[in-house]
């Protein structure tokens, strides 16, 4: 049996040139992915097939050679891309190459219905092992449906195409013609993130627990999340596509896949793209489990992953929460490719959090522009629904829309949009009637100090965020006050209020971060949070002395979160150049007097008709820190 494979192997080896004289005029002729982009049979096709005419060329990203794009080969050539990479960017756009919006899991679906039948497939692979088999290594994706429905299978054996394992050998016996060419893979190299993009790579992994299942793209974002992950246990990928980032972590045991829950201690995709460095780690190597994009790309393939976190990348977002990521205005960028793909499933799974990742603006030839729309540009496509958006991340932090009326999602992404263009998207969310008439916003001199956000646990063992306030903490705030007893509004308003409406409530909401700060007590997770308590400081016209209040919720009293949001507050104040605090409290809070007479601080009193002024400095050493 072994001899018998090795003699078709032998006599199915021939040169590129008589291969591509296979091709018949009218073909629709698929070529390999990414990386494994076969560049000795796309140059040869355009080299030896002058007889060819009307010849439909069909990929998903080509990151090599795509001379058939070139205007004179138009007779012979037309591309048509289901995802548009550098090469065939500007031939589509100028409708000299075609582009096929599609779900990347459904592909497959195409070509093996004959919908978009696939009459050759030009295609890299492995040499084949003792057995006859080779493997199409780092670009399984959509190539091996296209082999199995293809009418000619034409592949380019290449001792550099590492011998992945999965799904994805082909015997000899499903190849026609083979061409032996040896010559390095395609690379994708890692590039420096900027400042930008580690601020919203640090964002992110926040909202990766231990024990995740991430999907990430290749590119500059996505190593920078993962870079910023050293420090979780026991992640796990199931993901279209990966690069180096994946490698490293998997190396440093960052990346196990113990608690996956489909495919535990396999790192599952349909294609990679990084360096030659990935490539020979991808070798034999039986960590990585290659599968076909229509079920790496299903989602509910995807949804079986508890704790499963997609992040993909987006090129705008509407105040809405539509999100465009295939397109600027009229002009064809990219494709929708697996994002609606993983954002579907992950919302689908136990615990997933759907996350799109955005730069606050772009540079264009008119100068910036904010990524944080109040409508898509014309001629935007819309990749991901406003039913469909969940997390949306810019370098200035979260927005969680999902469940959101329509007034909150406008406040929470005009909150992560750049400073600079906050008033004006404000103003157009106005005019849209998408929030209140007189809603205001926080001056844009100071952006939201991440910085102070931090964890702590109450005494019960609890742990919740102690964080700055934001403007779309408003609902929350509402909550809150509705749910205090009537003590507690009496001693924290020295008297009996009914109600907190919400021209009182967006004053509370925003707050300079500078002459004005104020911290919240947050329980749940992004999609389930609720404030449980607030401390706030406003200072004097010097910035030196500064006026301070505290309420906490009824059921979360004596827990210690009045402390920490005090000591917090004092050590921000601290920080900043504040020496004196000060609050009015009402005799009979016990409980806030011993928290300020506690504060290490020099303390003094002054009671007068039943409220106490305490007057705080600072000393010279620091006040204590909260546990």
């Amino acid at each position: 049996m072994s001899n018998q494979w090795r003699e078709k192997y032998a006599d199915k080896i021939m040169p590129a040139a008589k291969a591509i004289k296979k091709i018949r005029r009218g073909d629709r002729v698929f070529v390999g992915s990414a990386c494994g982009e076969p560049q000795e049979l796309v140059r040869a096709m355009v080299e030896f097939g002058t007889d060819l005419a009307d010849t439909e060329v069909v990929h998903v990203l080509t990151l090599g050679v795509a001379p058939y794009t070139d205007p004179r080969y138009a007779p012979a050539f037309r591309a048509n891309a289901f995802f548009i990479g550098n090469s065939v960017r500007g031939a589509v756009n100028e409708a000299r190459a075609d582009y096929t919006p599609i779900f990347l899991s459904q592909v497959p679906g195409l070509f093996k219905s004959r919908r978009v039948g696939i009459d050759v497939a030009l295609i890299m692979v492995s040499p084949p092992d003792e057995h006859g088999y080779c493997s199409l290594g780092v670009s399984v994706d959509i190539t091996k449906s296209a082999v199995e429905s293809a009418k000619l299978v034409i592949a380019q054996a290449n001792k550099h195409m590492p011998r992945t394992l999965g799904n994805c050998f082909l015997h000899v016996d499903q190849i026609d013609c083979l061409i032996e060419h040896d010559e390095p893979l395609l690379e994708w190299p890692m590039t420096e993130p900027d400042e930008v993009t580690q601020q919203i790579a640090t964002h992110i992994a926040r909202l990766v627990p231990d024990g995740a299942t991430l999907q990430l793209g290749i590119g500059r974002m996505p190593d920078a999340v993962l870079a910023h992950l050293t420090d979780k246990h026991d992640l796990g990928i199931h993901t279209e596509m990966f690069s180096d980032g994946v490698m490293n972590l998997a190396r440093r045991g960052v990346i196990t896949g113990r608690k996956k829950t489909m495919h535990p201690g396999k790192i599952v995709g349909s294609f990679a793209a990084g360096s030659r460095e990935l490539f020979e780690y991808l070798d034999n190597n039986p960590l990585f489990e290659m599968q076909p994009s229509e079920y790496t790309n299903h989602p509910l393939v995807i949804s079986q992953h508890d704790n499963m976190v997609a992040i993909n990348a987006a090129l705008e977002v509407d105040l809405t929460g539509q999100v465009c990521a295939d397109s600027l205005g009229q002009m064809l960028y990219s494709g929708i490719g697996g994002h609606a793909d993983f954002i579907r499933g992950a919302a689908l799974s136990k615990n997933g959090k759907p996350i799109i990742a955005l730069p606050s603006v772009a540079q264009t030839k008119d100068g910036l522009r904010s990524r944080i729309t109040a409508c898509l540009q014309e001629g935007a496509g819309v990749v991901t629904t406003r039913g469909d958006t969940h997390y949306v991340v810019t370098e200035y932090g979260v927005a969680y829309l999902h469940g959101r009326n329509m007034r909150e999602r406008a406040m929470s992404l005009i909150s992560i949009a750049h400073p600079d263009f906050r008033s004006d998207l404000l103003y157009a969310a106005k005019r849209r009637r998408l929030v209140y008439a007189n809603q205001i916003m926080p001056p844009a001199r100071h952006p939201y100090p991440a910085q102070y956000e931090t964890k702590m646990a109450l005494k019960d063992g609890q742990e919740i965020m102690i964080r700055p306030i934001r403007p779309e903490d408003e609902p929350m705030m509402k909550d809150m006050f509705y749910s205090f007893s009537e003590q507690t509004v009496y001693l924290r308003y020295h008297g009996s209020l009914k109600t907190m409406s919400h021209n009182k409530l967006q004053v509370f909401c925003n707050v300079d971060y500078d002459t004005e700060m104020a911290l919240v007590g947050v329980t749940g997770t992004a999609d389930q949070e609720e404030v449980i308590g607030v401390g706030r400081y406003m200072t004097d016209a010097a910035k030196t002395s500064a006026e301070m209040a505290f309420v906490v919720r009824d059921d979360y009293q004596r827990q210690g979160l009045g402390t920490v949001l005090f000591l917090r507050l004092i050590e921000i104040g601290r920080m900043n150049g504040i020496r004196k605090f000060s609050a009015d409290v009402l005799a009979e809070n016990i409980g806030m007097l011993k928290i300020f007479h506690r504060s290490g601080m020099n303390v003094e009193t002054v009671t007068e008709e039943g409220v106490v002024r305490v007057i705080m400095e600072q000393p010279d050493k620091p006040a204590p820190k909260p546990e």
